[in-house]
């Protein structure tokens, strides 16, 4: 038996890429609105502005990500491109913030940040369309994967520090669930560059993302916001000098 004809794998394709689509603005929808619900409540905490950037910055992912495509990048893509790929520095503060209420941000983490960014966006424009693309794809999810193990390294020295047990577990659920889509998609990216497997590769990936999206919201709502973000020591006394 042959291939199937065009006329047959045409609409698969097509309901693979609608199913794509409607994942990804699923996933930007509950992103978007836990963005607006950190920044109401925690906008003053380094965990909660941390956890809104994570939050904006997985958006860019979901509409920028395309695992096994090596189609030339667009101007207007690349700077979301690069905010996705700048979103594991800040995944690695905000796994730190989360398990240290005393973090500060510095100038050099801001630094970091842009150096990836950059990295990022020198791939997208110049590096890829260079005739190195797989090198470019490489290079950009081995580092993603260094920062995620960073994360990940962050939660199990910390994770015993936090003695009230169900903040613990969301706190390591978050980490956890966040580092282990990281991973997985970017071995996949690595791993995956023939365009028939990249249909189903983006499918799967963004069913996975709104999933997991969905499930750290859930896992936010069933403990206090504000033991979750604790702020700082610090500013708990300065606020109880505050009530005297």
């Amino acid at each position: 038996m042959g291939d199937a004809p065009p006329d047959v794998e045409q609409p698969k394709l097509m309901s693979l890429f609608a199913l794509d689509l409607a994942l990804r603005a699923g996933t930007v929808a509950l992103l978007l609105v836990l963005s607006a619900s950190l920044l109401r409540d925690f906008r003053n905490v380094v965990a909660g502005r941390l956890a809104i950037a994570l939050a904006l910055g997985s958006a860019a992912h979901a509409v920028t990500s395309g695992i096994g495509a090596t189609t030339p990048v667009s101007v207007a893509h690349a700077p979301l491109i690069a905010l996705s790929t700048g979103n594991v520095v800040v995944l690695w503060l905000f796994t730190r913030a989360l398990f240290d209420d005393s973090l500060k941000l510095r100038w050099w983490h801001a630094l970091i940040w842009a150096a990836v960014a950059t990295f990022s966006f020198v791939n997208c424009m110049w590096i890829a369309p260079g005739g190195y693309a797989r090198i470019s794809i490489i290079a950009i999810n081995v580092l993603a994967l260094g920062f995620i193990l960073l994360a990940v390294g962050q939660t199990i020295a910390s994770w015993s520090a936090d003695l009230v047990e169900g903040r613990r577990r969301v706190r390591v659920f978050i980490v956890g669930a966040t580092a282990l889509y990281g991973c997985m998609n970017a071995i996949s990216q690595i791993a995956i560059s023939s365009n028939g497997a990249s249909d189903v590769a983006n499918a799967i990936n963004s069913a996975a993302l709104v999933l997991i999206v969905a499930a750290i919201s859930y896992a936010m709502m069933r403990v206090d916001g504000a033991e979750l973000f604790a702020p700082p020591a610090a500013t708990i006394a300065s606020r109880s000098e505050e009530r005297r």
